[in-house]
């Protein structure tokens, strides 16, 4: 190895480092916006959920920001309740709630409202409402309440034949129901 090689290694030897600490610091930037961005979702979601909770009412919210903007979408989920019915008038507010409070924009909002299952031991109960339940799920349910329950029975395969091939005025008569088993 000559003296006269020695200056092109250490300047490929520091070219070599300045690029390995421009990759660390890229990273670390890269690194330093995402963990804000999650601060930024985290007060998002904490300012929602204060926001409802001041008037009685418990949701779980998500919220992501898409882009590079500071604008971030919204995803609610709470029981269904009629003071939900004009949610676009609650939009409108909590937006500005959250603008004020979290100097951040809330571009969309989501509302998810799932419907609790009825249990067995509830199942009996169906025509008086709860009286811990909504209204609003009380009254989206009576049109359903009072409906008349289908009866269905087997018939014979010959009498289904004779049905499917008869005329289409013979269609509007009831089956006549089976013998006793």
């Amino acid at each position: 190895m000559s003296f006269a090689s020695v200056p092109h290694i250490i300047w490929f030897l520091i070219l070599g480092i300045a690029n390995l600490a421009a990759i660390i610091a890229w990273v670390a930037i890269i690194q330093r916006k995402a963990s804000r961005r999650q601060r930024q979702a985290a007060l998002v979601n904490v300012t929602i959920r204060d926001y409802f909770r001041h008037s009685g009412v418990d949701v779980a919210v998500a919220s992501v920001t898409l882009g590079k903007d500071r604008r971030f979408t919204a995803f609610i989920e709470s029981e269904p309740m009629k003071r939900f019915r004009l949610s676009h008038i609650i939009e409108t507010t909590l937006r500005e709630h959250v603008a004020k409070t979290c100097k951040l924009e809330l571009d969309k909002i989501y509302w998810r409202f799932p419907i609790k299952e009825i249990t067995p031991a509830k199942a009996g109960t169906e025509d008086q409402p709860a009286k811990d339940s909504d209204e609003y799920i009380n009254e989206g349910l009576v049109p359903y309440r009072h409906l008349p329950k289908v009866d269905v029975h087997e018939i014979s395969w010959e009498k289904f034949e004779e049905f499917t091939t008869s005329s289409p005025n013979a269609a509007g008569e009831p089956a006549p129901a089976e013998q006793a088993r």
